[in-house]
């Protein structure tokens, strides 16, 4: 069974004030002497236009934050915590063997457009979820040793999975799964117009769903407009409904310089994450109505990865080379991880040692170690694996080409700009040349997930659960995520088949010393075998106005996971 946690993210936000907001309700106090007020409305930016309505189809982080705002799923993982809480499901149950769960359903709860949720909606979620033309990223969420895993509606408010067998976690998958209208987008799947129906063009009033806010109005390139969602089943303990918040504006702005402006300026909430030279400056400056969070290593880890695709349109050369696990070896050896610490993130970040972030301190691997620039050490390997030096000292491959590479990164991440540049530095002392193309990120993911048409790649991975469930759709090589030579059908290399059997026997276990140390061998064979290299983990940084209330800040997902309990201050 795998979990679609996985994104390639962009992660930095930016604000805009110019828009007409959801027309506020009056501010009313709880019940509470102090706390949550109901009224007003959350600003906070982001870098890129969202790519659908529709979560079952999200793969960027944009597109998550968004949907997830819209979008409910039976069952919750608290990002705090990561304990998985009742969500659409108020309970649910195993049967003793294991092999059957049962969910049973709140009652009295309703789309946004007033139209009642029963098991039928999570039949069809299910069926949308395994239409092979939806082409759901999600897909691999509900396998089971490769079969689909399929509701059966017990009665209105009763759904029952038969599993093949119990996982590890199979409660948490369901947080990954939006339940979506079947009254709404039944005749649509039907058709073939499934995709289109909640795509980004579509009218803003059929775009009907389950999450604590409605999409009010969206104009491409500007903002995105939620309102709270009136029909919204979640309430405080004395009943009054939430979210607290009157809507969220999501204003859409490419310019990082002018997120920092209107956020000092009180026009943004929340600016998440924060730029290292932003987070000093802020703290710099002492303001009292601002706090800043320095969270520690967040979960994105920037990583470096050659194309390995046999069918790729890479050169044989520099195939073979990039195939050579002693060239991706001197590679990892030559770079400065400190060096990218210091100068990039203003000593922001963490070396990264090994696949997981060091703030996953349930699962991490503490036995692997940061890897220490070592130029002469690379010079070695490469050495063995038949390259020479010219008398210019450039590195000649085995085949006697010249080796450079281009290595490509989205445009508009500055730290990944510098970072490339560091690396060039660094891979000049073993004579390779290192080229750097920066590409929008919609052409960047055409490359890499469709024309495979790259030689190398920087970019930040992020898990979106702290469980090792999280990272299937990236490690097994059956996975059209598995970066570095995706949608295999069968393991091209001994070690990545060991990794597929690690992964999958790690979800069948329910022990956690036994899982851990199935992973921990995972991370271990990721460490030696570098088919992605792990470079720096920076600090998970956030700012946020004095005026937002119950925000509940954690590395492992974005500042407005529990958007329904956030408030303002007037």
């Amino acid at each position: 069974m795998k979990t679609g946690r996985l994104i390639l993210v962009l992660l930095v936000l930016a604000v805009s004030f110019h828009c007409r907001l959801p027309e506020e309700t009056s501010r009313t106090a709880s019940p509470r002497d102090e706390g949550p007020v109901f009224g007003g409305v959350l600003r906070v930016g982001v870098r890129s236009d969202p790519l659908t309505w529709n979560r079952l189809l999200a793969t960027d982080a944009v597109t998550h934050e968004i949907t997830e705002q819209v979008h409910a799923a039976l069952v919750r993982v608290n990002r705090v915590t990561e304990e998985v809480e009742p969500a659409l499901a108020e309970s649910w149950s195993f049967s003793d063997e294991g092999r059957e769960l049962t969910f049973r359903l709140r009652p009295e709860v309703f789309f946004s457009d007033g139209e009642p949720f029963t098991a039928e909606d999570v039949v069809f979620t299910f069926q949308a979820l395994h239409d092979p033309e939806v082409a759901s990223p999600l897909v691999e969420t509900a396998l089971v040793d490769g079969e689909p895993l399929l509701p059966e509606a017990l009665d209105s408010r009763t759904v029952r999975f038969r599993l093949k067998r119990r996982t590890a976690v199979v409660e948490r998958i369901f947080d990954s799964i939006p339940m979506l209208p079947r009254h709404r987008l039944q005749k649509s799947l039907a058709v073939g117009a499934f995709v289109a129906e909640y795509g980004v063009g579509a009218p803003v009033d059929g775009i009907v769903a389950l999450g604590p806010f409605v999409l009010e109005r969206y104009v491409p390139g500007q903002r995105v407009i939620l309102r709270r969602n009136p029909h919204y089943w979640k309430s405080e303990e004395d009943g009054d409904r939430l979210p607290y918040l009157d809507g969220i504006v999501y204003e859409i702005i490419p310019d990082a310089s002018a997120l920092m402006l209107r956020f000092r300026a009180g026009e943004l909430d929340i600016l998440s994450p924060l730029s290292p030279e932003d987070f000093l400056s802020l703290e710099e400056s002492g303001r009292p109505d601002l706090r800043l969070h320095n969270l520690g290593p967040g979960t994105p880890t920037e990583r470096l990865w050659f194309n390995l695709n046999p069918e790729s349109p890479v050169s044989r050369p520099k195939r073979a080379w990039f195939s050579d696990l002693s060239f991706r070896r001197a590679v990892s050896l030559a770079i400065d991880r400190p060096a990218i610490g210091k100068a990039v993130y203003l000593d922001l970040a963490s070396p990264a040692a090994g696949p997981v972030s060091p703030a996953n301190r349930k699962w991490r691997n503490e036995d692997i170690e940061a890897t220490v620039s070592d130029v002469e050490s690379a010079k070695r390997f490469l050495a063995t694996a038949g390259f020479v030096w010219g008398e210019d000292g450039a590195l000649v491959g085995p085949g006697g080409e010249r080796v450079r590479f281009t290595l490509l990164t989205n445009a508009d991440n500055p730290y990944r700009i510098k970072t490339a540049a560091v690396m060039q530095e660094d891979l000049a002392r073993l004579g390779i040349e290192m080229n750097l193309v920066p590409l929008d990120f919609a052409s960047l993911l055409g490359r890499l997930t469709r024309s495979f048409d790259y030689e190398a790649c920087l970019l930040g991975i992020k898990f979106t659960d702290s469980d090792p469930s999280a990272e299937l759709p990236f490690w097994l090589s059956r996975s059209p995520f598995h970066v570095w030579h995706p949608a295999q059908s069968q393991p091209g290399t001994p070690w990545e088949a060991r990794i597929d059997r690690l992964m999958e026997e790690q979800m069948l276990v329910t022990e956690h010393a036994s899982r851990k140390a199935l992973f921990d061998e995972v991370q271990w064979l990721v460490a030696e075998q570098l088919p992605v290299i792990d470079l720096v983990v920076p600090h998970a940084l956030l700012g946020v106005t004095a005026r937002v209330g119950n925000l509940k800040p954690t590395p492992f997902w974005h500042a407005v996971w529990n958007s329904e309990e956030l408030y303002v201050r007037p």
